[in-house]
């Protein structure tokens, strides 16, 4: 009798060692499997997620995080099919946590969610060219109750030169005013020459400008040009295009980001990564918002692309080459920069960096 009960107490012993080795999560569980998974995604399609383990291992459930966003929940390490369509694009984090009597054991993973969407290309017609300052590095521009407001910053030009090398003359930050039909600048405020001004837009009555690397905003009085207010920066980033959608600001920091932002306290409240199916798209500069979309300028070349504020995806395009070709040219001359929707003639003005010419056109969709 002793001995028949110490045979069931050995193979109860034995069989509870066995089952605990089998929920070891340090030795059973290896990784998220790779093989479930690509590196670069579409929008449009679908991710599984499982994990790797050795046989016969035993997982009571694995949490599944995009981003440290939980997407679901798989019982005993089933797969788990996950839609992309409704995530935002760009490079994500993928955390797999698995949970075994009462332990844990975390995995991470990297993926990049590229846009379904083929941009379009459009076309555009020029209706009228206009003077313009060829003095102004051009960084912002904006109409606002049919007066053109311009933000210039104090950088060199000369990158659409023969050599690519302009002269070392420097512009001079400023905020003003413009009389678009005859190019001159009606008002000015000038910035110190230790401040590189940046991106422009107005929202609430009041002229909103970034500044390069000072890593603050400035507010101005819309009537006076005076500076009333400085905001710092939600982190340690640079200044380039600015635009908002009659509530919030958006800012690009010349990478492929847009960060939303509050006008009263430049607090982060989200941010897209623009995206073609391609890849991503940095050097994102100046910003314009029309009818829902954001008109984005791409440093370094003449052209525009119309992005969706939601998702980053780009969803249009256009090549604006031929206007760089009807400028003047000189040493100091510089890429195109500053868009200007006129809600008045529904149509755009586009200059550029120290352009002598400023064009209207219309976007042909």
């Amino acid at each position: 009798m002793k001995r028949y009960n110490f045979l069931i107490t050995l193979s109860l012993g034995i069989s509870f060692i066995s089952c605990s080795n089998k929920k070891n999560l340090e030795k059973n569980v290896i990784s998220i499997d790779t093989t479930q998974l690509k590196q670069v995604y579409s929008a449009n399609e679908d991710a599984k997620f499982t994990l790797k383990t050795v046989e016969n291992a035993e997982i009571d459930s694995v949490a599944y995080f995009l981003d440290n966003v939980k997407i679901g929940t798989s019982k005993h390490n089933k797969i788990l099919t996950h839609s992309l369509k409704k995530e935002n694009l760009g490079k994500k984090e993928v955390k797999a946590i698995a949970y075994a009597d009462n332990k844990s054991r975390e995995f991470t993973y990297k993926i990049e969610i590229v846009s379904s969407i083929n941009p379009i290309e459009y076309d555009y017609k020029i209706i009228k060219t206009y003077s313009h300052d060829q003095e102004a590095y051009t960084q912002g521009l904006e109409f606002y109750k049919g007066v053109l407001f311009e933000s210039t910053g104090n950088g060199e030009g000369g990158f659409t030169t023969t050599d690519g090398r302009g002269t070392g003359k420097k512009g001079k930050s400023s905020v003003r005013k413009v009389d678009y039909k005859t190019g001159k600048v009606t008002q000015i405020n000038e910035l110190d020459d230790i401040i590189f001004g940046e991106g422009c837009t107005i929202l609430n009555n009041k002229l909103y400008q970034l500044t390069y690397l000072n890593k603050e905003a400035y507010i101005y009085n819309i009537e006076t040009l005076e500076r009333e207010k400085s905001l710092k920066y939600f982190a340690d980033i640079e200044g380039w295009g600015l635009t908002n959608d009659g509530t919030h600001l958006y800012m690009s920091d010349g990478t492929e980001k847009i960060y939303k932002v509050n006008p009263d306290t430049f607090e982060l409240l989200s941010s897209i990564s623009v995206y073609s199916p391609k890849g991503a798209l940095p050097h994102i500069n100046e910003l314009e918002w029309v009818n829902g979309k954001i008109y984005a300028n791409v440093y370094g070349y003449n052209s525009i692309v119309i992005i969706d504020p939601q998702t980053g995806a780009i969803e249009g395009m256009v090549n604006f080459n031929d206007l760089l070709n009807m400028t003047t040219y000189h040493a100091d001359r510089d890429v195109m920069n500053g868009i200007a929707y006129n809600p008045e003639t529904k149509t755009f003005f586009l200059t550029g960096k120290n352009w002598d010419k400023m064009f209207e056109v219309q976007i042909i969709k």
